[in-house]
């Protein structure tokens, strides 16, 4: 799925760029009646709404528009960033909490990156709830949290993560090529990246053991 900027995955309403005036899909107000500008969608940017609470709302109906507008929208190929295939079992770690420990610095980065990055999708997808870039808000700040989980869960986190380590992780997290924290991620995106069609299981497995709940139980 393309990356996008912050500002790109909430685009603030304006006459000169709609041919009508936008009102929010689930309380129907204008921009002329709200106190802030009206945010698309992140995932499908054709409806509008004036906060997360009314996004909630609309989610059982808009979910069908919102699944049916993705799939008549182009696919960009994704840039691979250089990560090798997995090898010899492919279900090393993932019963214990040690997954992360046969992956170099750099690739154990990319997978905490979509780790959290499929988990907001599933969250929004399956669930409506929108936090992170769904909520139209600098992402960074929400995957801090998820890597203070991480730092709390024993074993998850490979013997060489450090304060320093995190930084350089957060830095890889907003300046990578397909591993980026201001673009959408799905399923398929990440098959196509990875070449593994097991690894939307595996970084599943891996939100579930940080954040130790299901898709769409919060935090």
């Amino acid at each position: 799925m393309p990356s996008t900027s912050d500002s790109d995955d909430w685009e603030t309403s304006s006459e000169d760029s709609e041919p009508t005036t936008p009102v929010c899909g689930s309380c129907e107000k204008s921009r002329a009646e709200l106190q802030q500008p009206l945010k698309r969608c992140a995932k499908c940017h054709s409806q509008y709404y004036c906060s997360r609470e009314c996004q909630k709302d609309d989610w059982d109906i808009h979910k069908k528009i919102c699944r049916s507008s993705q799939q008549n929208r182009p696919k960009e190929t994704a840039n691979i960033d250089g990560l090798p295939r997995p090898m010899g079992d492919i279900f090393r770690g993932l019963g214990s909490n040690d997954y992360l420990h046969q992956f170099s610095e750099k690739d154990a980065f990319c997978q905490l990156i979509d780790c959290y990055r499929m988990r907001i999708e599933d969250n929004y997808t399956f669930a409506g709830d929108a936090c992170g870039l769904y909520a139209g808000q600098n992402p960074l700040p929400d995957f801090r949290r998820f890597l203070n989980l991480a730092e709390k869960r024993k074993g998850v986190l490979p013997l060489w993560w450090s304060p320093a380590k995190r930084k350089e992780c957060e830095r890889q997290a907003v300046v990578g090529k397909f591993s980026n924290l201001n673009g959408a991620v799905e399923k398929h995106d990440i098959v196509e990246n990875y070449g593994d069609p097991l690894m939307p299981m595996k970084l599943r497995s891996l939100a579930e053991k940080i954040y130790r709940k299901k898709t769409g139980m919060g935090w």
